[in-house]
């Protein structure tokens, strides 16, 4: 039975459907001639054309259950962090660590998307499953925060790599109607029994003392569950290329003349433009991580040379890739013209703030709530995940949503809204006065309130960006919006860094009885210590009270980074979805961007 049979495949390019050509969609069918597509995509739509109604169900069911693999890892280990980083006395740390993390998911998502485009989607599921892997042996070998750094390294370019290939291997294999419910529905369906078995799993493992076999256990969980997903695609991407079989040098553009240093050139200069790559992780770590690293115990650091020189040739440096990739790449690491596109742009902002303000809350507040809020590891990581659940689940609906009436903005509209809403309750419940802190039901309904809004303006806003470029530069575009997320994610785990290493001891130093003042630095370095002291104590309520007003000022600075979000929605355009096009509401203006933006790509084409 043909791939078109069933609800998930799109109409070829063979369809004999009379539509109206619009100036976009003669654009799109230009730049998206298999012609001038790199080799990845070129075997991409091979496999759109051959995929089988059987094979799509087996590579479906493998991805699920990827997934769900997937998933119960992530949730099970994030309750280790707080405790792995205090068993090296650097508690603290984990802002750091999650700064390098977002720094190699901002550079990863371009190149995982360029490298997908050159290989193959098949590949690129084996790779970030293979990096997963090694992140977890590497965690559960760790003995101090450099090393658990290195792991947080291969964690984010195996995540990245997975999210963002199911997300264009579905864009791959589905219309626009129906790809926000495929996109949404792997994560939607298994979130809610990951969070909770994968909690369990953690606390299990926190009784007896082992996080460390808690990480490595899912080094051969996860790739053993992905074996039916990679073996189907694999399979049917060796089957349909086999029936229309290239050489290397052909899928790659290279001439059967060339050295092998001038192929090795024209893959990394060209395609994957490594120099811009560098340059853009040079420019954000060596502004962003300095940043996270101050606070009151290295305060001096602010007037060092070598800490003032690291920020300022840090920012050069990103002036520098700036420049590189608008007007000297051949094939940017971040193409210019998309960014130009008012809802790849607008799109892209609301993204970084959403992540920024996610970020700059979300680094602590599990510790938050088990030392203030006197939760166990568990439900703190479920209270704070449910943020993550509440946005699984209403993506589907709006997904559903946006099949039923063909528009995107308006879920963009109705979203934003809500994500600000619930971070103003959820500022309100962090301390609520007389020591005490919201109730776990309270915290629950205000994160899902966010989770739900994120749920419906992220799934619109992806699937606009998508519909508003070509066939080709779908992996791209994705790219770019992920990667705008890491971006606010980066710099919002920075400033949560600065803001609690410089908040934490001066508020233990204040708060703390006089014959204790001395033991801040040693609290502050471990969530552990803080937890011995007794609930009830002078002591303890000290802390408590430490920890929810350093809390505040991290959810103060996350609502300031939302409110601009209710702005920068009205800049969207309103796509209309039908089929596998896509009808933007255009002005004049735009219609001549848009004829621009393919005579770029063609001098681009030229140029490589």
């Amino acid at each position: 039975m043909a791939a078109e049979e069933i609800s998930v495949t799109p109409k070829g390019p063979s369809s004999t459907e009379n539509t109206e050509e619009t100036p976009e969609d003669a654009l799109k069918e230009r730049s998206g001639d298999s012609e001038s597509l790199q080799a990845g995509v070129r075997r991409a739509e091979m496999l759109r054309k051959g995929w089988t109604k059987q094979g799509l169900i087996i590579t479906f069911s493998g991805l699920f259950l990827a997934t769900l693999a997937i998933n119960l890892g992530d949730y099970s280990t994030q309750v280790y962090t707080p405790y792995a980083t205090s068993s090296f006395k650097q508690h603290s740390a984990m802002s750091a660590a999650r700064v390098v993390g977002n720094i190699t998911r901002i550079a990863a998502y371009p190149i995982i998307a360029k490298l997908g485009d050159v290989f193959g989607r098949a590949e690129m599921f084996i790779l970030s499953i293979l990096f997963q892997a090694i992140a977890n042996a590497i965690y559960a070998g760790c003995q101090n925060v450099g090393q658990y750094i290195a792991g947080g390294i291969f964690d984010a370019i195996g995540s990245t790599g997975f999210s963002l290939t199911q997300q264009v291997f579905v864009a791959d294999v589905t219309n626009l109607i129906n790809r926000a419910i495929w996109s949404t529905l792997p994560d939607s369906l298994t979130v809610i029994p990951s969070l909770y078995i994968g909690t369990e799993i953690a606390e299990a493992m926190l009784e007896k003392n082992k996080w460390r076999w808690g990480y490595g256990m899912w080094a051969i969980i996860q790739p053993a569950c992905s074996i039916l997903l990679v073996g189907a695609m694999l399979y049917y991407q060796r089957r349909n290329t086999e029936e229309k079989s290239q050489s290397a040098a052909e899928l790659f553009g290279w001439k059967g003349t060339d050295p092998w240093w001038k192929r090795v050139y024209n893959l990394l200069w060209v395609q994957l433009d490594a120099f811009g790559a560098v340059l853009l992780l040079l420019g954000l770590s060596l502004f962003l991580v300095p940043l996270s690293l101050t606070g009151s115990g290295n305060s001096d650091d602010w007037h060092k040379p070598s800490f003032i020189a690291m920020l300022v040739v840090g920012v050069v440096i990103f002036i520098l890739f700036i420049a590189w990739d608008t007007w000297f790449a051949a094939k940017p690491f971040i193409p210019y013209r998309l960014i130009k596109n008012r809802t790849v742009a607008a799109a892209c902002i609301l993204g970084a703030l959403d992540f920024f303000h996610y970020s700059v809350f979300s680094v602590f507040f599990t510790s938050y709530l088990q030392v203030a809020g006197h939760y166990g590891a568990g439900s703190a990581t479920r209270i704070d995940n449910s943020l993550r659940v509440a946005f699984q689940v209403s993506g589907i609906f709006a997904a559903y949503f946006m099949k039923f009436t063909k528009r995107s903005q308006i879920w963009v509209l109705a979203g934003v809204p809500l994500c600000v809403l619930g971070m103003g309750v959820l500022l309100h419940l962090v301390d609520l006065g007389g020591a005490k802190v919201g109730t776990e039901a309270a915290f629950v309904a205000a994160k899902s309130l966010i989770g739900i809004g994120r749920g419906f303006y992220q799934t619109a806003s992806q699937v606009s960006v998508q519909a508003s470029v070509s066939r080709g530069e779908v992996s791209v575009v994705t790219a770019v919006f992920f990667a705008a997320m890491s971006v606010g994610g980066a710099i919002g785990t920075s400033v949560a860094g600065a803001i609690w290493r410089s908040t934490l001891p001066t508020k233990l130093e204040e708060n703390l009885p006089e014959d204790l003042k001395s033991q801040a630095q040693r609290i502050f370095g471990s969530i552990v210590v803080a937890q011995g002291y007794e609930v009830g104590t002078e002591a303890r309520e000290a802390i408590d009270l430490s920890y929810r007003q350093s809390q505040r000022l991290l959810g103060i600075a996350a609502l300031c980074a939302l409110a601009p979000m209710l702005a920068v929605m009205l800049f969207l355009e309103n796509v209309q979805l039908n089929g596998e096009t896509a009808e933007v509401d255009t002005t004049e203006k735009d219609r001549k961007d848009v004829k621009e933006a393919g005579d770029e790509e063609e001098r681009e084409a030229a140029a490589s």
